[in-house]
């Protein structure tokens, strides 16, 4: 992948959008996890001998993490050198 060009500026927001779009992720996971855990459990019905909250907060919440990590790297995610030296700086003479 070619890596863009960004400013400071621009590196600095792209990272607090990555780090704010991951946190909202994870944070969509908890509640996933929460609710149908807690919120399912009292209800006793079954799925194949599982109970249906587990099937529902455990393998549901990988399903939804992996498909927000998939949406995450194709929209929100850039590819660009964190490295604020420009090409051929002082760091590559020898």
């Amino acid at each position: 992948m070619n890596n863009v060009k960004l400013t400071r500026e621009q590196k600095d927001a792209q990272i607090r959008k990555e780090a704010k779009a991951t946190f909202i992720l994870f944070a969509i996971c908890l509640v996933w996890n929460v609710v149908t855990a807690y919120g399912l459990s009292g209800t006793g019905i079954r799925i194949g001998g599982l109970p249906l909250w587990w099937l529902l907060s455990t393998p549901g919440m990988f399903v939804i993490a992996v498909v927000g990590v998939v949406y995450l790297l194709k929209k929100v995610f850039v590819n660009f050198d964190l490295n604020d030296e420009p090409e051929g700086g002082a760091g590559d003479a020898e």
